[in-house]
């Protein structure tokens, strides 16, 4: 709350001031009490259903009526003896405002007024309403802690501290949103953290101007504002073992109230191809799940266009029969390739969101019907020739493999991007937009970490933790030397 107003020795009028401020609210409670061994009165002040009212009840209150006073000369030793004395919470705090004492109220604290003394004292008894920890939904996995994130702030900051173990981690908690008022966490390292990227992030959120912050996506708009690109530069995720181990080489991890999500920054690309199965499953055998998350990636961004360029422009380089088997199936199709792939994609797309979002018993329904039956229905009503019902469906297939929903929506857009570059020239267009991307990759800087690191510039070093893993071992025991370009300044992507 924006203004200061400097607090009354007159109890009614400090009562109706911030009776004013919150317009007679139905939850604002105010219970009036009688210090009867100094004849003084007094005021306790709280809203209802954020604090804690057994605590206010026994804390408070019964402390307050029920205390012998002795006699003090000034009335500021009587408000020291009852913060000190009487008062039994955990944290207690001297308000010399009346906006900051609505402020106080609205964080979950109550307040206590003595009568002829023009500072309160505010006393921690927050008990927000949260559900219990559970298993996270963003990022699953076979083997591992079944441990999420919640919408609590201060529980998910538990959560680290009771992995990292480490005197040296610290927290630093302001409110941000000019009506919301809501909590932002920064967690570091202090002994390891780059001090560049924790300032500069410290400076970001100080120009933060918005009149609410809901969710940790409208920080990340603030903190990577410069950056126009299909790419994350933020890792977003819901699992402590996860942020616990970003924390643990150096990152920055900045929690929002209200949001099971926690970011982490800066961020590489190899990152959202990582999931904690990688180092919590034996790396033995042939098959390393990681290298082939990374492939599969590209290959379903390309798969869309290269096969509308292969049945627009270069049919004759397909073999005979499996050209005789596409045409043969596609010729009462009335409407082009790209078209097909085009709508087929939305389609999936649309799928995919409306099972998302439907009850549960809906949604398994949806899917279904979606993808069987509207499915076979098109090709047999000759709307779609079945090739291109193949080829979408395997495109979402092998996206959804990347463990990190963000890296998804970014692919999704790309391979739009690529149907597009094949159906106007084909694989010359392919080509094109490749170069584009590769560019566009080259060039991103996550708070200045390259975003290619640690394979351009080539990081040998880290190249044990990147597509390939090389022994727990040898990965734990090093720290990484993901190394920044430059010195950031203003004109820092992210």
């Amino acid at each position: 709350m924006s203004g200061n107003k400097v607090p009354s020795s007159d109890l009614s009028f400090n009562i109706k001031t911030l009776k004013t401020i919150f317009g007679d609210s139905s939850d604002f409670q105010i219970r009036e009490i009688n210090l009867t061994s100094i004849n003084k009165k007094a005021a306790v002040l709280f809203i209802d259903e954020i604090v804690d009212s057994n605590a206010v009840q026994q804390y408070i209150l019964e402390p307050l009526m029920t205390y012998k006073y002795p006699v003090f000369d000034t009335k500021e030793e009587l408000l020291s003896y009852i913060e000190l004395a009487v008062i039994q919470t955990k944290k207690i705090e001297k308000v010399e405002d009346l906006r900051l004492a609505a402020d106080e109220l609205l964080s979950g604290k109550t307040l206590v007024i003595v009568e002829g003394i023009s500072r309160f004292l505010s006393a921690d008894t927050t008990k927000w309403n949260s559900r219990n920890v559970g298993s996270p939904k963003g990022q699953r996995v076979a083997k591992g802690p079944d441990v999420g994130f919640t919408e609590n702030s201060s529980t998910n900051i538990s959560l680290i501290r009771m992995i990292i173990k480490n005197p040296n981690v610290r927290v630093t908690t302001k409110q941000y949103g000019k009506n919301t008022h809501t909590d932002i966490s920064v967690m570091y390292i202090e002994n390891i953290v780059d001090k560049q990227v924790l300032r500069k992030i410290f400076e970001r959120l100080e120009s933060l101007q918005l009149d609410a912050v809901l969710e940790a996506n409208y920080i990340e708009a603030v903190l990577t504002k410069e950056s126009k690109s299909f790419f994350p530069l933020m890792l977003n995720t819901d699992r402590p073992d996860v942020v616990a181990a970003e924390i643990l080489e150096g990152k920055v991890a900045i929690f929002v109230n209200g949001t099971p999500y926690v970011l982490i920054a800066p961020a590489v690309f190899i990152q959202f191809f990582q999931t904690p199965e990688d180092y919590y499953f034996s790396n033995t055998g042939f098959i390393n799940t990681r290298l082939l998350r990374f492939c599969l990636f590209f290959i379903s961004l390309y798969i869309p266009g290269v096969y509308v360029a292969f049945m627009t422009y270069h049919a004759n380089l397909l073999p005979v029969k499996l050209l005789v088997g596409f045409i043969s199936q596609k010729e009462l199709v009335p409407f082009t390739t790209s078209l097909e792939v085009t709508a087929l994609t939305i389609v999936v797309i649309a799928i995919n969101e409306s099972s998302t979002r439907l009850q549960q018993n809906i949604a398994v329904t949806v899917s279904i019907f979606g993808g069987i039956i509207l499915g076979q229905s098109a090709i047999e009503a000759q709307l779609v020739a079945p090739p291109s019902l193949v080829i979408v469906s395997l495109t979402f297939i092998l996206v959804s493999v990347i463990p990190i929903y963000q890296l998804r929506i970014t692919g999704a857009n790309i391979t739009l991007c690529f149907v597009a570059g094949g159906a106007a020239l084909g694989f010359y267009g392919i080509a094109l937009l490749s170069l584009v991307l590769l560019l566009h990759l080259c060039s991103l800087r996550s708070f200045g970490v390259p975003y290619l690191s640690p394979f351009a510039p080539l990081v040998g070093h880290d190249l044990k933790d990147s597509a390939i893993q090389l022994s727990l071992t040898e990965m734990i025991n090093d720290e990484s030397q993901f190394k920044k370009e430059e010195m950031l300044d203003e004109k820092d992507e992210a």
